[in-house]
């Protein structure tokens, strides 16, 4: 396998300073990153074309000098023309090694937003990221965030979640003040709460299990985000008033188990839906995950909220249980129908 390094400078700060690109071989290359770092020496470019270099000298070692290149390309601060410019610096490399596959580098997610231009033209094997450890006294520090805040602010990139978000939600605000609609102060409410079980999904490493999710049913993804929400947000104000917690009367809520039972089944239909118009099959654990979902917060979750309120009725336990075993296992029986007629109905 023939392997190319490729440091990509999506934004053309390289080029900017007089220096013409692309550069390819491990002198050449070597010689940019003195020249760049002489005239930026607090620009991250720099130490990322010398990380570029050490991976070179390291698949040198494995692959053979005759099977490895690297190289630096750059695109342009036009954020419409960046990808272009990359791709037509890369063709240039191309005619010079023709490489099997790329190993990307970059300094940021900027620059990584030319990845799936490059995979157009080799596949990407491998992509890393060079993060600069830097120790700093109070006042460098301060300049450092200066600059990143200013970078923030004024790059267009970053301009609409720094400045055009929170400037949207501070303008919904400021409007139901102005003209006194509670209606905006929930939604704002909600969405706050929203962002920040997204974090908790973050924080714990669901994000990370949901993320492989959405990257094969997207639909799925989205409805189960917003159900899982809207079913917690739910069942904290029903519980609430369950065990007596005075609320708002606008944010009173009388339990009804239909609501969240239906809810979280929404995830499981959509998640079969997709599978079945992927691979043409209904597997059969989905649609008895789906009944024991349902059947499980319709029946069971009353009697345990009677539990905690305090007159649990052991009658009503026991019809609520049978009336749960029977919902399973009569959809076991649908599953096994479903999963070998629904087939050959669609075909």
């Amino acid at each position: 396998m023939r392997v190319l390094v490729l440091y990509v400078d999506r934004d053309g700060d390289i080029k900017q300073e007089g220096i013409t690109t692309p550069v390819i071989g491990r002198d050449n290359v070597l010689r940019l990153g003195i020249q760049y770092i002489l005239r930026r020496p607090d620009d991250s470019d720099a130490n990322a074309v010398f990380a570029a270099v050490k991976i070179y000298d390291g698949l040198v070692e494995r692959l053979g000098k005759e099977n490895v290149e690297v190289a630096v390309v750059c695109g342009s601060p036009d954020e419409r023309m960046a990808n272009l410019t990359v791709l037509e610096e890369l063709n240039q490399v191309l005619a010079s090694f023709d490489a099997d596959a790329v190993y990307f580098v970059s300094d940021g997610p900027s620059d990584e937003a030319a990845i799936m231009a490059v995979q157009t033209r080799r596949p990407v094997i491998s992509v890393e990221r060079v993060v600069v450890k830097q120790s700093r006294s109070v006042e460098e520090t301060v300049s450092l965030i200066r600059y990143y805040l200013t970078k923030a602010v004024k790059e267009p990139e970053y301009r609409k979640y720094t400045v055009g978000v929170p400037s949207f939600l501070l303008f919904l605000y400021a409007l139901s003040i102005l003209i006194n609609l509670s209606i905006i102060n929930y939604i704002l409410g909600l969405g706050v709460l929203f962002i920040l079980f997204l974090m908790v999904l973050y924080g714990f490493g669901i994000y990370d299990f949901l993320k492989d999710v959405l990257r094969r049913y997207e639909v799925t993804f989205t409805v189960s985000v917003l159900s899982l929400f809207i079913v917690i947000i739910y069942f904290v104000l029903a519980l609430s008033t369950v065990i007596g917690i005075r609320l708002p009367s606008n944010l009173s809520v009388q339990f009804n188990q239909l609501i969240p039972s239906l809810l979280l089944v929404v995830p499981i239909a959509s998640y079969s839906v997709e599978s079945f118009l992927r691979n043409g099959l209904i597997k059969r654990g989905v649609v008895v995950l789906g009944a024991f979902v349902f059947s499980f917060f319709y029946f069971i979750i009353p009697q345990l909220l009677d539990m905690v309120a305090g007159h649990l009725d052991v009658l009503d336990l026991l019809q609520s249980t049978l009336a749960f075993s029977i919902a399973v296992i009569v959809s076991i029986i649908a599953a096994v129908a479903l999963s070998r007629a629904l087939p050959s109905i669609v075909k």
